[in-house]
């Protein structure tokens, strides 16, 4: 008679095998997993009385057996924390996912949330109008397609306001209604790092007044990232000495910025591409609902923050609707800029330095009126020998269309200054005096 493996004359133990790190995960007894070495894995199975004594007739031990299986049927092609999952085994595409732990999600209850909503309308209402709606819609679909574990792309969210206005104090609220994790991805999104893992532990991606970079390179890096992060569903994880694994992570991001030029060239250029994808609010700096001039009222102020949580969920999920004219199909609440935040943006455009330039050098004549030409005809004109900006128009123009590509925007955004036109398969410019 041919004799059991040890498997079938015991229930398997909680384990898993992770194949890209050779270590093991057993539950942690908080709810969720711990990765082991073998060693540590035998212990735990010792512990729930599998034996590590080779049986009559066995070419294994129990414990051999059951670490053999293991490795073959309860391997797993990632294992960690993994943004908007809970804990347990999942399947994206071929892959076995292996989740260690859940977000700590608050609990809607009905009530009232003064004090958060006083911080709210001190931040967001201006001259220009209440920009409420759009921070509370962000917040609300995030909250229902977390709650409901489904996945929905949503915009990036950035507030621009003096310095100690309340906004990362708002950002470090968002962490919590997201599931009290949060990660800094503004390196990786500027090309400062190719490794990417610590982010999809964490639902909230959060940029707080990191330095920023002037090269258009890594905004424009910071850009196509955005894109990415925002809209597509799968993300490629990339650990050091890893092998890269595609998982579809939850996140949002925030970007909370001084509104100082030098500090708002953490944002990429507000072009046609990223306009849907983000959602500018400036913050304003007004008087706090609760005293915070001593660290006992600064900590009293954020627990009475915190504790109003439960009750600003359950009205935004349950009680408020997004106003039907900031509906998006896409992503569910519209995007808004600023018109002060975005015409500093466009200040700091490269196109907008590309008209300065063309100013101080093609009109530095008062008798010059126009000039007319191709992209590669002003490009030569900026950064020739005889040019005053020479060296300026030469790390403007950073790739080798550049030129043409800033002045298509000056056409959309300067149309009574700059006329393009195309003429037998080539664009060529009319561009005017100031």
């Amino acid at each position: 008679m041919n004799a059991k493996k040890p498997s079938e004359c015991l229930p398997l133990p909680e384990i898993w095998y992770d194949a890209s790190t050779h270590a093991y995960w057993i539950p942690n007894g908080r709810g969720g997993y711990v990765n082991v070495n073998e060693s540590s894995a035998r212990r735990y199975l010792k512990a729930n009385g599998v034996t590590s004594q080779k049986l009559e007739d066995q070419m294994l031990s129990p414990a051999d057996a059951l670490i053999l299986e293991t490795q073959q049927q309860r391997s797993v092609d990632y294992a960690g924390p993994l943004a908007g999952y809970r804990v347990g085994v999942h399947q994206i595409g071929c892959q076995n996912i292996l989740v260690t732990e859940s977000p700590r999600l608050i609990a809607p209850v009905a009530g009232d949330w003064p004090t958060l909503d006083s911080l709210l309308t001190g931040l967001f209402m201006d001259e220009v109008g209440d920009q409420r709606p759009y921070f509370n819609g962000w917040v609300k679909v995030a909250l229902d397609t977390l709650h409901r574990g489904v996945r929905r792309p949503g915009q990036a969210l950035a507030m621009a306001g003096p310095h100690d206005c309340g906004k990362s104090l708002l950002q470090n609220l968002v962490t919590i209604l997201l599931g009290g994790r949060q990660a800094k991805p503004y390196q990786y999104m500027t090309g400062g790092s190719p490794f990417n893992a610590d982010l999809f532990g964490a639902e909230h991606l959060m940029i707080e007044d990191d330095m920023p970079s002037t090269d258009i390179r890594a905004r424009r890096n910071f850009g196509s990232h955005l894109k990415s992060v925002t809209v597509n569903d799968v993300q490629r994880c990339h650990a050091k000495n890893r092998t890269p694994v595609s998982l579809t992570p939850f996140w949002r991001l925030t970007i909370t910025i001084n509104d100082e030029p030098e500090n708002l060239m953490v944002l990429p250029p507000v072009d046609d591409s990223i306009a849907d994808k983000i959602i500018l609010l400036r913050a304003n700096k007004r008087p706090m609902p609760m005293p915070t001039g001593t660290l006992d009222e600064r900590h009293k102020f954020w627990d009475t923050l915190v504790a109003e949580l439960p009750a600003y969920a359950h009205w935004l999920l349950h009680v408020w609707d997004i106003p039907t004219e900031l509906l998006s199909q896409r992503f569910g609440i519209t995007h808004f800029h600023h018109p002060d935040i975005l015409r500093s943006l466009d200040d700091l455009a490269p196109e907008m330095r590309l008209m300065s330039l063309i100013d101080g050098e093609l009109f530095k004549s008062p008798t010059t009126t126009e000039w007319n030409g191709t992209a590669d005809e002003l490009e030569r004109r900026l950064t020739g020998s005889e040019s005053t900006c020479q060296y300026e128009a030469r790390r403007l123009f950073s790739f080798n269309t550049a030129a043409g590509v800033y002045l298509g925007r000056l056409a959309k955004k300067q149309a009574e200054r700059v006329n393009q036109r195309r003429a037998k398969g080539i664009h060529k410019y009319t561009i005017s005096a100031p």
